[in-house]
């Protein structure tokens, strides 16, 4: 594969939410061929006038210690729900949606993936996984490199379909691919991407489920909307403490020394399955979990900032992702990893559970299985060859 070509084919971008938008914006703003495509049941209403005016508007602060900043009214080249029209001939491959979108995307994406194309999941959050095992499962041998991240390189929301407000530019980013032997083309191409800019701190990570265990969200986004549903839901209805209603957020009025308590003890057990599994993991400080934007600061952190993110709002309701993406992907993955591997979670398993009734919702029987990833039946060594060579045995 040609990493010095991937960059100068067209590039697809997949979703049509404020990440997949402000990526395209970003890319064509920079000079990239970009094509845009949403699915079709959810087009309307994501883009908007953007399928027929193929217009973004990409402004906000962009805060990051670079001072760098690229705005104006993207012209993006196509914007389609026809993911063949997207993705022939294309190079390189994003993915930018929920972790709940992955199998929808993966399934119209499999039939057109072509030989040396190279696909990066923002997140990954285990998609990488998923896509290489919904590949095997459905007899596709298109020869690609697969790759994932962190986290998106964005803290972004939408004021519109066509406008979005990037807040800023994330500072730190880790990857990998799968497999892992894949990881320095996958890395060395991706570093020229336009949105890094020199403004991101990128790093390789430890195999993809170490990408995985690295996300900061189950950590950071369950604790914290658990323990604090009743204040959420009473806000939303009426306003409650001063806060106006509509205008909760978990990262200003959810943060205290109680929660910053479980968060840490998430995270204590998080590390416990990596070093069970041979794996490194993004390292925290204990007294990181006690600042007011909690570990997630880390990689947001910005110039002149007191808090993380502090225009940001949400979760809104139960069905907010932050509950429905990350207990049923990245924390019931996380319970059956160390099921498997002999480890107890009592504070991860007592989230899915708690979490499962709060939602009104079986999250262990919903959430992704060991079995979709296509490591169910691999023992350690098995998925660690797996996911390091690619070999299966």
């Amino acid at each position: 594969m040609d990493n010095a070509k991937i960059l100068k084919k067209p590039i697809a971008i997949l979703g049509g939410g404020v990440c997949a938008q402000t990526f395209a914006a970003d890319l064509s703003l920079e000079g990239y061929s970009v094509r845009l495509y949403e699915l079709p049941e959810f087009a309307p209403e994501t883009l908007g006038e953007v399928l027929e005016n193929h217009e973004i508007e990409l402004g906000g602060k962009q805060l990051n210690f670079k001072w760098f900043k690229r705005e104006g009214i993207a012209k993006v080249d196509v914007v389609t729900t026809d993911i063949s029209e997207a993705l022939k001939g294309a190079g390189l491959v994003i993915l930018a949606i929920p972790a709940k979108g992955h199998r929808p995307f993966f399934e119209k994406m499999i039939p057109q993936l072509e030989d040396g194309q190279m696909v990066s999941i923002f997140p990954d959050n285990f998609g990488s996984l998923l896509l290489r095992n919904m590949m095997r499962e459905q007899g596709c041998d298109a020869e690609v490199i697969i790759g994932g991240w962190t986290s998106m390189p964005y803290g972004t929301r939408i004021v519109r379909p066509g406008k979005v407000d990037c807040i800023l530019r994330i500072r730190e980013l880790q990857c990998d691919a799968l497999p892992s032997k894949d990881g320095d083309a996958f890395f060395d191409a991706m570093k020229g991407l336009s949105p890094f800019d020199g403004v991101l701190e990128l790093k390789r990570a430890d195999t993809v489920i170490g990408v995985g265990l690295s996300n900061p969200n189950p950590v950071v986004h369950v604790c914290g909307s658990i323990l604090n549903v009743g204040a959420m839901e009473v806000s939303e209805m009426e306003g409650t403490l001063g806060i106006e209603k509509g205008k909760y957020s978990m990262y200003k009025y959810g943060m205290s020394p109680a929660v910053s308590r479980t968060q840490l003890a998430f995270y204590q057990e998080e590390r416990k399955l990596a070093d069970a599994m041979g794996i490194k993991m993004i390292e925290y400080r204990e007294d990181q979990f006690f600042w007011k934007g909690t570990v997630m600061g880390v990689e947001y952190w910005v110039p002149y900032a007191d808090t993380i993110l502090p225009p940001i709002v949400g979760p809104d309701s139960v069905e907010h992702r932050y509950f429905t993406e990350d207990i049923p992907v990245g924390t019931v993955i996380r319970y059956h990893l160390a099921k498997k591997f002999g480890i107890e979670v009592p504070i991860i398993e007592s989230m899915i559970r708690i979490g499962s009734v709060v939602c009104n919702h079986d999250f262990l029987k919903e959430g992704i299985s060991l079995k979709e990833l296509g490591i169910e039946d691999l023992d350690k060594e098995g998925i660690m060859r797996y996911v390091r060579e690619g070999i299966r045995s």
